[in-house]
């Protein structure tokens, strides 16, 4: 090997060595980094919720007891928390009453009336319901209907109806009824 050889190798082993060194120094500040948000993103943060409600536990669900009910109902229940499991017998009972009204694949509107005590709780009611697809009137500052379209199909209305007496019921308001037009 010539002197020019040797240089060359010489060069190539410092520039290696210093790539080397950069590389690590840049691995070890993305480490520090990525360290530093993890702390970041385990701080634990807690939300207050202030229920007074003597028919709620603490994880906000309420106390209904469907064990006197028949099986379909306990199941509906299980499914729908904030449902008293009397007004889900009920509307299990016009099921076959609400698959009557249309054939099936028929284009129908359901208009839901609800109320709240807080107005507080029907903002946030407007929102979920508002996200879901549904249009919205305030009737007052306790008062609302919530509205959809959808095709008709075996349970849907029951189903519709379910789910927007559940969230209602969720959020400590009442679930006055429905309408269902074409």
């Amino acid at each position: 090997m010539n002197m020019f050889q040797k240089t060359i190798i010489g060069a190539a082993i410092i520039a290696a060595a210093a790539g080397a060194v950069v590389l690590a120094k840049v691995l070890k500040d993305e480490k520090e980094k990525d360290d530093s948000e993890e702390e970041d993103d385990t701080e634990v943060h807690f939300i207050k919720i202030d229920d007074d409600d003597d028919d709620v536990e603490e994880d906000n669900t309420p106390k209904f007891d469907a064990s006197d009910k028949p099986a379909e109902v306990q199941e509906v229940c299980g499914v729908y928390p904030y449902l008293n499991p009397d007004f889900v017998e009920e509307m299990l009972a016009k099921n076959s009453e609400f698959n009557a009204m249309f054939e099936n694949d028929t284009l129908i509107q359901i208009t839901h009336h609800v109320t709240f005590k807080e107005h507080t709780d029907l903002e946030t009611f407007l929102d979920i319901m508002d996200e879901a697809g549904y249009i919205c009137v305030q009737l007052s500052d306790h008062e609302m209907t919530a509205q959809k379209k959808l095709f008709t199909e075996e349970g849907a209305i029951l189903s519709d109806v379910l789910n927007v007496a559940n969230q209602t019921a969720a959020l400590h308001g009442s679930y006055e009824g429905q309408t269902v037009s074409k």
